[in-house]
């Protein structure tokens, strides 16, 4: 399976996000190649799945081959209103690649998201025909969103993939869910 990670320009999450989805990966048994926005020559059918670094303009033709295209968004670059051309990225890769699902995640860390920052977010999933948002976010009490996925992790995932944060590993989850989609092959 093809999966190509992307988020505003510079974001450098991206890559240490496509590192954890490639780990856990190789972690499950597969034999996954890591490709990086500036890629030499490689063979793809040597590998059971490709993860790309696609956060660079430059790296588009990858989200036109992707089977799961995930936009990694941070809230504030949501929140301030400097996500148009991103957002014009995303809808251009559909465009090409109509049968990649879409998948948006936050990167707001230990902070939790405010409302105004939850309904921007949501606000911006809406705009991507067929997109979800991967994160499952909850309200506290003191009226701030968190994503709790250690809470509704099994035990049994806890201690047997420990290589990630949990909201890594639900994100991997939700990527590779049953290992659908297109192969490398």
């Amino acid at each position: 399976m093809i999966v190509a990670l992307t988020g505003m320009d510079g974001n450098a999450t991206v890559s240490d996000l496509a590192e954890d989805l490639a780990m856990l990966r190789v972690a499950a048994g597969s034999r996954v190649l890591l490709v990086s926005p500036n890629p030499g020559a490689y063979d793809p059918q040597l590998y059971d799945d490709l993860v790309i670094d696609a956060s660079h303009r430059s790296a588009d033709a990858a989200l036109a081959r992707a089977a799961v295209i995930v936009a990694l968004v941070r809230p504030a670059e949501i929140e301030q209103g400097r996500h148009a051309g991103f957002l014009a990225r995303l809808r251009h890769a559909q465009e090409r690649n109509p049968g990649a699902r879409v998948l948006v995640t936050v990167a707001h860390g230990s902070r939790p998201l405010t409302p105004h920052q939850t309904g921007c977010l949501l606000v911006f999933v809406a705009q991507i025909p067929g997109a979800r948002l991967a994160d499952t976010l909850e309200l506290d009490q003191r009226g701030t969103y968190h994503s709790h996925h250690s809470e509704l992790e099994l035990d049994s995932r806890k201690t047997a993939y420990v290589l990630c944060a949990p909201e890594v590993r639900h994100l991997y989850s939700e990527v590779f869910r049953g290992g659908a989609g297109r192969s490398c092959r």
